[in-house]
């Protein structure tokens, strides 16, 4: 009976290690799709904007939710700032944000971990960490970095074959105060035919961040390559892309979706891919192992 059990675990613990048992599905549960954080100076140091999107994937409506978001310095795990917010509920498979403004003092490290209860019970929970420069000093030149591009679907027009798009470039002034930026995107489907908008944000102060914003009217049954770039005064600044392909009618109504920007120019690492089945076969071949030695064991 012992070696019976001993057997029985030993195969629970090939399929566990294999993979065949997989982390738990959070498809039907509250979760933080994704957090902003947007940053300014301040007189008494930066201001960071917290605004993390929560999405209600339940079958039912939520209760009351409060989001709590930490900053911390990852270094003394010390908090710089803390504050709650009370965002109502959320209406089933809808999202909510909701912006909350914190300052830092100092400059540095810092990691911005945020979590969502509802009824004091801890439902989500995400970090990101965020780098605080030092203001710069007058006169320095401003040095303009593409963020990432927020997408969300605002309008599914009624016959289905097009929308209404909303994208959301973030940019950061990691230099002096620029001079009048602008954020031009393009979504392009092939070399003959692309779509252009451009949003004029102004100037951005030396360690500000920011959201530029176009809307595109799409066609809905196509793949895009989205491009964006940074003109100031005139001259175009900086570029990056989406390193992949989207497709619109895979995104869904009202969900934002974020992408992260690749300077044009600067290498992509290489993504890691696995062979499919081998984690499956190698379950298997440790589970005839177990089998043959306890055989040889009884034998005995």
């Amino acid at each position: 009976m012992r070696i019976r059990f001993l057997f029985f675990i030993l195969i629970i613990s090939s399929i566990i290690f294999s993979g065949c048992l997989r982390e738990y599905d959070k498809s039907d549960n509250i979760v933080i799709t994704s957090v902003d954080v947007m940053s300014s100076q301040q007189e008494d140091g930066t201001k960071l904007t917290v605004t993390p999107y929560v999405q209600n994937n339940l079958n039912k409506d939520t209760g009351v939710l409060t989001v709590r978001i930490k900053i911390k310095e990852p270094s003394t795990n010390l908090i710089a700032a803390e504050k709650d917010s009370d965002i109502g509920y959320i209406k089933s498979k809808s999202y909510s944000y909701n912006s909350i403004s914190m300052t830092v003092a100092n400059p540095g490290e810092y990691g911005v971990e945020v979590q969502v209860f509802e009824g004091g019970k801890l439902v989500a929970q995400n970090y990101v960490p965020v780098t605080v420069k030092q203001k710069s000093g007058p006169g320095q030149p401003s040095d303009i970095k593409l963020l990432d591009m927020n997408l969300v679907v605002t309008k599914i027009y009624s016959d289905s074959t097009a929308a209404l798009v909303d994208v959301s470039p973030g940019v950061y002034n990691q230099g002096g105060d620029s001079s009048q930026l602008t954020i031009e995107v393009t979504a392009r489907v092939d070399p003959y035919t692309a779509y252009t908008k451009s949003d004029d944000i102004g100037i951005v102060k030396g360690g500000e961040s920011r959201r530029a914003k176009v809307t595109f009217d799409l066609p809905r049954n196509r793949e895009y390559s989205f491009e964006v770039s940074a003109i100031e005064s005139g001259k175009t600044v900086i570029s990056s892309k989406v390193n992949e392909k989207i497709k619109l009618n895979e995104i869904k109504y009202n969900v934002p979706k974020t992408y992260s920007l690749v300077e044009e120019g600067k290498p992509v690492a290489a993504a890691t891919t696995k062979e499919p089945g081998f984690e499956a076969a190698f379950a298997v071949v440790g589970i005839l192992l177990i089998y043959l030695t306890v055989k040889l064991r009884n034998k005995r």
